[in-house]
């Protein structure tokens, strides 16, 4: 295994939002490495749009050379990690061992499939991801949409904006969709898309299906739930969500992680009992649901006390502290180009069309995450 020298002062493992926002704001003043298996960063909420409308993800997906022109890129994906030195196998199916004075883990979430975020891939596969699937929904009568989650609703709600004849089922194994956020907020994406003609069935597993969930595109088949219904399909989406990405602790680090897999972080997101390494994101163990609002107040108390560290700070007094946003409901989930349903702090559940579009709907948040970019 190759031990590649690495000047680099700051060390990030995953260029997802978390990643990607925190290397922008550190290679102003500090020599930053990038590692992940892509060359690009995707805005995450934009995805469910480019299924679609495959011209969306021209603004969505960015290059990490343009994205992040001051920060070095290693293409591979971590695979070990013991406190120090990080395994990383590239995309050519080497190894290389890296370590950095300052380390930041934000790996994620790790999918079944590559329906919402691709493992090694360019820019330009993934566009042409996207070309694929819209092609394939244009061929489909009858869509299925395993999870009712946000990534089922906005994939429904992008569907039925677009398309009048297909016939969408949604199947949830819970008691009602959107679980992460408030009821009234759920009741109201589920009246919207109910409207449209979707078939939402709540309180059913699927038991088994002909396709598998890392077949993105699977063969027409039959889905059997856990009362015994049959659902007949030509295009099932797994809309289930990630697990956390945290498998490079297991070899050495396992006690890191909780029940869940996550990582045990302290207020100051230093990963319990290393001063120098940080966590962000979906992999940690913070009490809060794993959405993108939280990623930018994470971003800043990191990239304070990374610096801090750098400056030779080490004791706790002198680091800030990231406070969970624990039991918060806040949510927003677009049903189509021009609607959603927002649930925000104090104002509580927001059905308004037009606002819902200004906040979300009208964009995914690509104008925003790219104005953090400097793009």
């Amino acid at each position: 295994m190759q031990k590649m020298k690495n000047d680099s002062q700051i060390l990030i493992y995953g260029g997802g939002m978390a990643g990607a926002m925190l290397a922008k704001d550190l290679s102003t003043d500090y020599k930053v490495t990038l590692v992940d298996p892509n060359d690009y960063f995707e805005v995450p909420m934009a995805a469910p749009r480019s299924l679609v409308m495959p011209e969306f993800a021209d603004g969505s997906i960015i290059p990490f050379a343009k994205a992040l022109p001051d920060v070095s890129l290693v293409r591979g994906k971590l695979i070990e990690f013991d406190g120090k030195h990080g395994v990383v196998q590239r995309t050519d199916g080497s190894h290389v061992s890296l370590m950095s004075g300052v380390t930041v883990l934000a790996t994620g979430s790790a999918f079944s499939n590559p329906l919402m975020r691709s493992i090694g891939a360019t820019s330009s596969e993934r566009r042409e991801f996207y070309q694929s699937f819209r092609t394939r929904i244009d061929s489909a009568t009858r869509i299925l949409l395993v999870g009712g989650g946000p990534i089922a609703v906005e994939v429904a709600g992008e569907i039925t904006d677009t398309y009048s004849d297909k016939i969408i089922t949604i199947l949830e194994g819970g008691k009602r969709i959107l679980a992460g956020t408030s009821e009234q907020a759920a009741s109201h994406a589920a009246n919207v898309l109910t409207r449209r003609g979707v078939n939402i069935i709540c309180n059913e597993r699927l038991e088994r299906a002909t396709s598998l969930p890392a077949e993105v595109f699977g063969p027409a088949g039959e889905a059997v739930t856990s009362s015994g219904r049959k659902l007949g399909y030509d295009l099932i989406i797994w809309c289930v969500g990630g697990i956390p990405n945290t498998s490079y602790m297991k070899p050495k680090k396992a006690t890191l992680l909780n029940s869940a897999g996550r990582i045990r972080v302290t207020p100051k997101l230093r990963v319990i009992g290393m001063n120098s390494v940080f966590a962000l994101g979906d992999i940690t163990d913070l009490a809060e649901n794993k959405m993108a609002w939280h990623i930018t107040s994470q971003v800043k108390v990191a990239s304070n006390n990374i610096r801090q560290v750098l400056a030779g700070k080490n004791m706790d007094f002198e680091l800030k502290s990231y406070k969970p946003r624990t039991g918060n409901p806040m949510m927003a989930v677009s049903i189509g180009r021009y609607t959603g349903v927002l649930h925000l702090p104090v104002i509580g559940v927001v059905r308004s069309a037009l606002f819902n579009r200004l906040a979300k709907a009208g964009h995914m948040l690509v104008p925003k995450y790219r104005k953090v970019l400097g793009l």
